[in-house]
């Protein structure tokens, strides 16, 4: 499946999610804030990036704006208790692929990365 580099300063967070998308079938790496993340992205980009909103050093807002200053692309999927509709917005406009609220399901996660990585190649093998 895909590596997903989750960001988040929680680290009960970072182990509920990685629990979660390793039951998917995903290979998780996780950093603890924005800073961390990009130093991890920079290094060897995942295929996705689950990323909170409120964390110390760079919050997720900083993280998405540095990113695009460097112009690295790639799905990130928004985590944030915060409803508001302007950071909803904000995030979207600076590159995020989706928006979750938390507590999230894994049914949501399932979604998200459903709609925003590409859907793996099988290639069939005749029988002989």
């Amino acid at each position: 499946m895909s590596r997903i580099l989750i960001t988040d300063d929680s680290s009960s967070q970072r182990i509920i999610l990685s629990g979660i998308l390793e039951k998917l079938g995903h290979e998780i790496e996780t950093a603890g804030n924005g800073q961390e993340a990009i130093e991890k992205i920079e290094a060897n980009p995942p295929d996705c990036m689950l990323l909170d909103n409120l964390m110390p050093v760079m919050d997720g807002l900083q993280t998405l704006e540095a990113l695009q200053a460097r112009n690295i692309t790639l799905p990130i999927i928004m985590l944030t208790a915060d409803i508001q509709d302007w950071l909803r917005t904000q995030c979207f406009e600076l590159g995020a692929s989706a928006f979750l609220n938390k507590p999230v399901k894994q049914a949501q996660i399932q979604e998200a990365l459903e709609q925003i990585l590409p859907t793996p190649q099988t290639t069939e093998v005749p029988c002989r």
